[in-house]
């Protein structure tokens, strides 16, 4: 019953964090190495969270022009939502704040340049964005909104005719909507608020398209227009940003807005900066409390129940594990665990023996280091019981260059390493036949060695070495054949470094 229950609890969670790694756009371990090697090397713009700290001054950047979100008041001071929650970040780092007046399309260069530590000025999550700086966790929902002129209400964007045209501003989200979803709609581009104003204003568009809180806020402020389009496209959140790998920052930016929504820092926020322009009725709508959209928590524990886990009542569930990546997805789903009265006690191993072993003998309640088909293989071999508790993920086999940079200065005589057990040595060979370098027996699968070895025309002498040792003997040899965890392990990644 108990080994029944462990294998729904381990299954579900390690499922659950990796649904997790797909959304918020987790690197693989080698890719975390790869970018550090990068930063050490010299090449980052970014300032460290010590280094800000020791320099005495941090750097954000606000909107000048956005009133109520940031803004220069009359004696040439920042206002705003976004600069009340600066001020906050600038006390709890015990350091002063250099506000850098920010455009809406400069927002990523000024994150990419250095130019500033973080952005605060209204910057929407995208996907696109995301690949090109750091987003911390929200603080502010956010759609896209349409207003314009009470003589003419656009309500629907097929009301635009084809001499129409819809003021943006150059860098917003609602440039990147109106491009790729209306892309016949004509639109006058402006660089700032002010002169995207301006030109509404002049009655240069029949629309602005923007922020829905912006144009909420124009519309409110100035008598005459109307919001027709209240949102448009998908619900969005507003969060900082900081330049792309600036792991000590946004892990701090990541806590203080943990703590702040104990708080309810945000809702004060609102209260002091937003109130007056959209009132009590928008707050609980705009304002997102300690990085979490409403919802979201209930929606986690739908999937974790939908995945089965039950409930527990403080036991320790004790498993071995390799140590990339298992051992680190384990580590999460040790965090989901811990909420649902279990406490995950992770052994790593580096040998595929071990942990089915100590599995069997009972000391361990289970592993995560294997796929099925060494796992029959090894019960077959070993006379052992081991069961399935469910499919995960999968970790592709690679070609990893040696003394070779490529399978085509294969040579005569060349040698190549692979694993030697029955499963993976046989996934080695059938990828090398893949890819031209031998031929196997007829029938040969997933128990081939290199005894079924039928055609060699390079005469390749084949080093045969425990899984883990394979990647150690890489400026020993030709090639290396490897399992994806240990060449992640080894600092590799496969969608960049494999040959094959």
């Amino acid at each position: 019953m108990k080994n029944n229950i462990f294998k729904r609890i381990l299954a579900g969670a390690t499922a659950l964090v990796l649904g997790a790694f797909a959304l918020t756009g987790c690197s693989s371990s080698a890719d975390v190495k790869q970018e550090a090697s990068t930063v050490e090397a010299g090449s980052r713009v970014f300032r460290t969270l010590d280094e800000i700290k020791s320099a005495g001054e941090i750097n954000i950047g606000v909107f000048s022009d956005k009133n109520p979100f940031g803004y220069v008041d009359e004696n040439g001071d920042y206002q705003g939502y976004d600069v009340y929650f600066a001020e906050r970040i600038g006390k709890d780092l015990g350091v002063d704040i250099n506000y850098v007046s920010t455009e809406a399309a400069s927002r990523v260069e000024y994150l990419e340049t250095g130019k500033v530590d973080i952005v605060l000025a209204n910057f929407t999550v995208t996907e696109e964005r995301a690949e090109k700086v750091d987003f911390a966790l929200p603080y502010m929902n956010v759609a896209l909104g349409v207003v314009s002129h009470e003589d003419r209400v656009i309500e629907d964007l097929s009301e635009v005719t084809g001499d129409d045209q819809i003021i943006v501003i150059s860098g917003t989200t609602a440039e990147t909507y109106l491009e790729k979803n209306y892309p016949d709609i004509k639109l006058q581009k402006f660089d700032t608020y002010a002169t995207a104003k301006t030109s509404f204003e002049n009655g240069t568009g029949v629309a602005w398209a923007n922020d829905n809180t912006e144009v909420i806020a124009y519309a409110l402020e100035n008598p005459g227009y109307v919001v027709g389009i209240p949102s448009l496209g998908s619900q969005d959140t507003i969060a900082p940003a900081v330049s792309k790998g600036n792991e000590s920052l946004l892990n701090w930016l990541n806590d203080e807005i943990k703590t702040l929504g104990d708080e309810n820092f945000f809702h004060a926020d609102y209260e002091a900066t937003l109130i007056d322009t959209y009132g009590k009725d928008y707050e609980e709508t705009l304002v997102v409390e300690g990085g979490v959209v409403a919802g979201q928590e209930a929606s986690d524990e739908t999937a974790a129940a939908d995945l089965g886990i039950v409930p527990g009542n403080g036991e320790t569930i004790k498993i071995a594990a390799s140590p990339v990546p298992h051992a680190e997805i384990l580590g999460k789903a040790a965090e989901i665990l811990k909420d649902y009265g279990y406490d995950l006690e992770i052994v790593e191993f580096d040998d595929y023996v071990q942990p089915n072993l100590v599995v069997e003998s009972g000391e361990f309640d289970a592993n995560y280091m294997q796929h099925v088909p060494y796992l029959n293989t090894f019960n077959e071999e070993q006379g052992t019981h081991i069961v399935d508790a469910g499919d995960i993920h999968y970790e592709p086999f690679g070609i990893y260059p040696g003394t070779k940079k490529s399978l085509e200065e294969i040579a005569d005589g060349d040698s190549i390493a692979v694993p030697n057990d029955t499963t993976n040595e046989a996934r080695a060979l059938l990828l090398l036949q893949d890819n031209g370098l031998l031929k196997l027996k007829d029938g040969a699968g997933l128990t081939a060695t290199v005894n079924d070895i039928e055609e060699n025309p390079y005469n390749i002498k084949f080093v045969e070495l425990e899984a883990a040792q394979v990647a150690r003997v890489v400026d020993e040899v030709a090639y290396v054949v490897l399992n994806g965890n240990y060449a992640l392990a080894a600092g590799y990644s496969g969608g960049k470094d494999s040959i094959a």
